[in-house]
């Protein structure tokens, strides 16, 4: 199986830290040259060398990165030297092990249909093989529906076979619960081969009823850059044929996430069906899934999208036209940037305030430090526990472009939630911008969410943290 890092990307051998650049062979070499006996061992390799095995080993998914850096320092002590003498690398292995151990004891007492894909991280080829056979071996279709969605984004991290058993399973499935399997799988579009990817795709458009044919459709939108141009063209073309706007309107949002795949006539086409559709309720929802594709628009086609959000009349739709686009806010305009921001924090209902500031909270970057102070403020300041936990949430993905002070008041505020969901769900959405806390930050978000009470919550947010911190992680060692 080839290695992949926390995001799903394919690892190469070799690619590394900036202070070193050894390829696989020059590592296979030098070990061919080393004294390895168990005596001795590898005692001859430069301690960069020894590094680099221990980066190379860290630069997998959490799980596999949490039993490999155990088995290296287990097996050599010069390795385990490596590994205790690497501070980053220590960090990260004293990170990881008692939150992987904590989710090892929870994952029996969860139900099968609510391991998700970032859970899938945490776990080694044999639990991965377990969860796939419990999968596979659920009665219940709506059950083994969810199940099947839910380890989509995970497809890169199985082996073939078991890719290969989950799209035959799904493909299996009655039409009512088929279009959610596939919906979920298509975030694992580019670890399928190009026949698993077309009869996904045959089988969406082959749904006669247009709710599943819409909820397939925008599911499959995820994985739109992984496709070849008949493909994508046949999914532009059904969700544009769609005669109900409602479903419509979620063809479009889903395909959002793969507009830079798209060539322009394909985008034009996308936006203007979004633009041209009657019920705000429905626009709003196709300009906030379009957003994720911001980046890939003319400038014209940006200023359309923001005009329209702005203009809609009903705060809740605005609120979340204004959410969807803040996943490409530092593609638009200053004044652009700035107009949303406004409109958000001009939002009366609390709801509604949070749930925009909540989808701003990933474009934070792009906005000045006082815009930044308001979405922080508003946040803290909302009454109700759920609103609060939901803009703090979103705001994690922003943490790195706050001062620290913001970030205290942020980690302080989800932690100070007496719901154990909201809090939950707060915690679990800093996870995302957990590489620019200090590590006491992260270790009381880490202590919080040991003692949540709730098994279901806990291992969502084990899972978050786990994989919010690996993401970073590898970023650094293979930079």
């Amino acid at each position: 199986m080839d290695r992949t890092d926390a995001t799903g990307t394919l690892i190469k051998p070799g690619k590394s830290s900036q202070k070193t650049s050894l390829s696989s062979a020059v590592l296979e070499a030098a070990l061919d040259r080393s004294d390895t006996s168990p005596k001795t061992g590898l005692r001859n390799l430069p301690a960069e060398l020894l590094q680099e095995i221990s980066r190379w080993v860290a630069s997998g998914s959490a799980g596999d990165t949490a039993a490999g850096l155990h088995a290296l320092m287990l097996s050599n002590r010069f390795l385990n030297a490596s590994v205790l003498n690497g501070k980053s690398i220590k960090e990260h292995y004293l990170f990881l092990q008692p939150l992987i151990g904590a989710f090892k004891a929870l994952k029996p007492h969860l139900p099968i249909h609510e391991i998700n894909s970032q859970m899938l991280a945490l776990m080694g080829p044999k639990q991965r093989q377990e969860q796939v056979t419990a999968v596979l071996g659920l009665a219940d279709e709506r059950q083994k529906s969810e199940a099947i969605a839910r380890l989509g984004a995970g497809l890169a991290a199985l082996e073939p076979r078991q890719r290969e058993a989950l799209i035959t399973a799904a493909l299996n499935l009655d039409d009512d619960y088929k279009a959610e399997a596939i919906a979920g799988l298509g975030a694992g579009l580019a670890a399928l081969d190009r026949s698993q990817q077309e009869a996904l795709i045959t089988a969406a458009l082959g749904l006669d009823d247009e709710e599943h044919k819409a909820e397939a459709i925008a599911g499959l939108g995820d994985g739109l850059a992984a496709l070849d141009q008949s493909q994508q063209e046949a999914l532009i073309t059904a969700a544009l044929n769609l005669d109900d706007d409602d479903y419509k309107a979620e063809a479009i949002a889903g395909l959002g996430a793969g507009l830079a795949a798209l060539d322009q006539s394909q985008q034009e086409a996308l936006i203007t069906a979004a633009l041209n559709l009657d019920d705000d309720d429905y626009k709003a929802e196709a300009i906030a899934g379009l957003g994720a594709g911001l980046a890939a628009l003319e400038r014209t086609q940006q200023q359309a999208l923001v005009t329209a959000t702005l203009n809609l009349a009903d705060d809740w739709h605005k609120a979340w036209a204004i959410a969807g686009l803040g996943a490409g806010l530092t593609a638009l305009e200053r004044s652009q940037q700035q107009a949303l921001a406004t409109a958000a924090l001009n939002l009366a209902d609390d709801s509604h305030k949070a749930e925009a500031i909540a989808g701003l909270g990933a474009g934070l970057t792009a906005l000045e430090r006082t815009q930044q102070q308001a979405l922080v403020t508003a946040a803290l300041g909302q009454i109700d526990e759920g609103a609060k936990a939901r803009a703090l949430a979103g705001l994690g993905a922003g943490l790195a472009a706050l001062k620290p002070p913001l970030q205290q008041a942020l980690v302080t505020a989800a932690l100070d939630l007496a719901s154990v969901g909201y809090k939950a769900l707060a915690i679990a959405g800093l996870s995302a911008g957990l590489a620019a806390l200090e590590p006491s930050q992260q270790q009381a978000l880490v202590k919080a969410t040991l003692g949540l009470a709730d098994d279901g919550y806990k291992a969502l947010v084990i899972a978050g943290l786990v994989n919010g911190y690996q993401a970073s992680r590898v970023r650094d060692y293979l930079r």
